[in-house]
This record gives C-alpha cells, sequence and structure tokens, in this order.
C-alpha cells in the first residue's frame, strides 16, 4: 500500500508498500523523486512500511511523520505461532532519526495535507481482532492500534480521506477525519477498508454507515478483498470503484 500526493507545495507518500516497488512505480507514472517533501506512515505494518528504508536511503532531505507507536514490534498469529509483521529491521532503526516527527495529535504537513492523529475507538462501530498482537510490557498482547493514522486532504473540491488498512474500523477513521477537517462530507475514500474475509454482518454495517454518509466516490483497495467490494458496489452502486496501481483522481 502506498499512494502519492501531489500538490503545488510538493509531493507526500503515504505508506511506502511492501518493498521499494514504489519507487518503480513512481518512475513508471512518470513522477519526480526530488518532489516527495514528506512521508507520511498509516501504521507499522511491513506492508506499508517495508519501502521505509529506501524512501530514507532515497529522500534523506524529506520529513517523516508517523505515531510514536509506530516501530514497536508487530506479529501475527496464525496456527504456526508468531509471525513478525513490523516494520523491517533495515529501517528499524529510522525511529532515532532527525527527520522523523511523532504525533498523536492531527499535524499539517503541507498545506492542505494533514494527518489525522490518533483515532478514537467509538464504542459499537468496530470490533479488533485477536489475530493481530504487539509486544508490551509482560510479551505479546492485542494490539489496539494506536498507532493508526489517516491522511486528509483539503482539495479545491472538497475533503478526501485515504486509509492505510482501518484496523480501528473504516467508520472510526472516517469520523475522526470528518471531525478534523470540520466537515460532513467527503469528496473520496480511498484506501483498504479492512474487510478482507469479512462477515456479511461486518459487510452490511459499513454499507450502511456509507449510506448515511456524504461521500462522492469511494474507491476500494488493498486488505478490503473482492467479496467486500462486490457486496458494497452492489449496495451503494457506481459511486464505489475498485481502486488500482496507477490510477489517479484530481481533487
Amino acid at each position: 500500500m502506498s499512494i502519492l500526493v501531489e500538490s503545488s507545495s510538493g509531493s507526500v507518500l503515504f505508506d511506502t508498500g511492501q518493498t521499494d516497488a514504489w519507487l518503480e512505480n513512481l518512475g513508471s507514472l512518470g513522477a519526480h523523486l526530488s518532489e516527495i517533501k514528506a512521508i507520511a506512515l498509516s501504521h507499522g505494518h511491513y506492508d506499508h512500511a517495508g519501502g521505509l528504508g529506501a524512501a530514507m536511503r532515497c529522500l534523506p532531505s524529506a520529513e517523516y511523520y508517523a505515531h510514536p507507536a509506530v516501530f514497536v514490534a508487530k506479529y501475527a498469529r496464525s496456527e504456526n505461532g508468531l509471525r513478525y509483521i513490523g516494520i523491517p529491521a533495515d529501517a528499524a532503526s529510522a525511529g532515532d532519526a532527525a527527520c522523523f516527527h511523532f504525533n498523536r495529535r492531527p499535524v499539517e504537513i503541507l498545506p492542505g495535507i494533514m494527518l489525522s492523529g490518533e483515532i478514537p475507538m467509538r464504542g459499537g462501530l468496530h470490533r479488533l481482532t485477536s489475530k493481530f498482537l504487539v509486544a508490551g510490557d509482560e510479551g505479546v498482547e492485542l494490539d489496539t492500534f494506536e498507532d493508526e493514522q489517516c491522511l486528509i486532504l483539503r482539495g479545491d473540491s472538497g475533503t478526501s480521506v485515504l486509509l492505510g488498512c482501518a484496523h480501528r474500523g473504516v467508520e472510526n477513521n472516517l469520523l475522526t477525519a470528518m471531525c478534523v477537517a470540520n466537515t460532513d462530507e467527503l469528496e473520496l475514500v480511498l484506501g483498504g477498508l479492512h474487510l478482507g474475509g469479512a462477515t456479511e454482518e461486518r459487510m452490511s454495517e459499513v454499507a450502511e454507515f456509507f449510506d448515511k454518509v456524504r461521500i462522492k466516490t469511494i474507491a476500494c483497495c488493498h486488505c478490503t478483498g473482492k467479496a467486500a467490494y462486490e457486496y458494497l458496489r452492489d449496495r451503494l452502486g457506481s459511486r464505489v470503484v475498485l481502486a488500482r496501481a496507477g490510477m489517479s483522481w484530481q481533487i
């Protein structure tokens, strides 16, 4: 997962994918590395921060933004035990770099581009899964994803939101973003909705939420899952689209 945001003040890379593939894709798009002024991380999973080491090597003068808990070791539970899924070793020391800015509250990265800050868990809107774990004081414990943030964009046509994985629930992510941006409608919601393998009940909850919130375009990708995309498309119509690498939106 990696999204390039271009503005008149420079570009921001939201997440860096699993590898350095974002760098090759950047060239394929005809975008210029020198335009990237900042990198923002949605959370500390390898498929969002695996390319961080490459970014720091290629963009040493850029500014980096993330929650202070982003480098805490993260794991996934499976039948074979625990598997490390945190930020790779080649970028593990990045948290000590002077170019890193850690935030718990909303922070403006470039004019019109803001990182949300911590996303409150509102009662009844989403339930965390026991699959994801994080290193704690007494071993591993449930990952509550306190490090998760979304990116808020204010363009000529309105406010848009970029999601990493929405581990804290797409509802909580968007309600936080709308509160920060002081708006009750969104032009574009783009990213992972964390619905891969979701039950129909969960997909229905998200569809009902989307039906109540004024959103012009919902672009699903990453951890949304094909079944959830098709379900939302059937329920909500053409404003739900499938986002693919290389696609772009003018906002």
